[in-house]
């Protein structure tokens, strides 16, 4: 069984309305999120309030604060952009999993290499690409983007002012 396999079997289902919060920044959160569907935003906030936009979730995209996992606070919130179904299942239950079954405990080491090479590569399209490079590389991995994520959202994740990605949509046509 992989961790998608037994978040399905033994997750909790639950619905999120557009413009909620799955959790904030700060809270206690012991939960591995699976989405079912949705459209999410996983973002930072600073002491005053400025939005820093890490990444967005799409149906069958997994997440959690590690730091929440570990007995700290959400370092991040997560955010619904859409109406957003999503299922959830304790570390307790993973961890419980994973000492009791070396297929399942291989299935999260695999799925924590894939977040680290998520995060590995947005370090390196924030710290070495343009903002031009990181736009095509985001409609790369999702053409649709636009349809589903305000010019606004898109232009924090890129690091860039929403004035900025017009001005490198303009030039790209």
């Amino acid at each position: 069984m992989n961790f998608n396999e037994l978040v399905k079997q033994f997750g909790t289902r639950q619905s999120y309305k557009k413009k909620s919060y799955v959790f904030s920044q700060g809270d206690e959160n012991n939960y591995i999120y699976f989405v079912l569907e949705g459209v999410l935003k996983a973002c930072y906030y600073d002491e005053g309030g400025k939005e820093y936009i890490k990444s967005f979730l799409f149906s069958g995209d997994n997440i959690a604060s590690s730091q929440a996992l570990s007995g700290g606070l959400c370092s991040f919130s997560l955010y619904c952009l859409k109406e957003t179904t999503l299922l959830k299942l304790s570390y307790q239950q993973v961890r419980q999993a994973a000492d009791n079954n070396l297929e399942f405990a291989s299935s999260i080491i695999d799925l924590l290499m894939s977040f680290a090479m998520k995060k590995e590569q947005r370090e390196f399209e924030l710290l070495c690409l343009s903002a031009e490079q990181r736009y095509k590389q985001l409609l790369t991995k999702s053409p649709d983007i636009s349809q589903q994520i305000t010019q606004n959202d898109i232009a924090r994740y890129l690091g860039i002012t929403p004035v900025a990605l017009s001005r490198i949509k303009h030039k790209r046509r």
